[in-house]
């Protein structure tokens, strides 16, 4: 637990943890890695077919990342995420991180593949998601910087406001087109959201 206060104090930058949830410390590079960022409250099956998926179209190592920071939502309590990462233990290693963007987590997992759903795709080239410092022709740099860094992303799509969202329609600037590989939608749909699922747990 001391290595996770120091955490989200920002003392270290990430904590990785094995299928027994024991920390490792010899990782170094994580060029072959898949990483499944999400806030993951709580797993369910949708996240793990969509990671099968990534899997099989990446060939990478699969891991799980939660932050304590996130774009939309307020920063998570130390006990709510100490509660989260206790979720994955024999069902995947996990990256516990203090990152809000990807660009930040790319940055900090040079090289990794990132796998992503239809809605965060939207949200990686929305200008609200940015400090005010950030602009469109600043952000596009910085993905090309990660491009050359051997980043990429694999998207599962998903329905949104009953339209279904994938690489093939959002917006993604010609530079860095080939950083996105979209699970075909015969493969993976997804329909399901961690909101619903709660909100199920609650009625039952």
């Amino acid at each position: 637990m001391d290595n996770l206060k120091k955490l989200q104090n920002n003392k270290i930058n990430y904590l990785h943890y094995d299928l027994g949830l024991s920390l490792i410390n010899n990782v170094t590079d994580y060029s072959q890695y898949l990483i499944f960022s999400g806030s993951f409250n709580p797993i369910h099956e949708g996240h793990l077919e969509l990671l099968k998926c990534g899997i099989d179209l990446s060939g990478k190592k699969p891991i799980f990342e939660i932050s304590f920071k996130n774009v939309d939502k307020p920063d998570l309590l130390f006990e709510e995420i100490s509660k989260r990462i206790k979720q994955f233990k024999i069902i995947s290693e996990l990256l516990v991180t203090n990152e809000a963007t990807f660009l930040g987590k790319s940055i900090l997992f040079k090289g990794a593949d990132f796998l992503i759903g239809g809605d965060t795709l939207i949200r990686l080239f929305d200008n609200k998601y940015y400090n005010s410092e950030m602009h469109n022709k600043k952000i596009i740099d910085q993905f090309i910087y990660l491009k050359n860094s051997g980043t990429k992303f694999v998207v599962g799509g998903r329905t949104i406001d009953n339209k279904f969202v994938n690489v093939d329609n959002v917006f993604i600037p010609d530079q860095i087109k080939d950083m996105f590989t979209g699970i075909p939608r015969e493969v993976f749909e997804s329909n399901m959201a961690s909101n619903k699922i709660r909100s199920q747990i609650k009625k039952d």
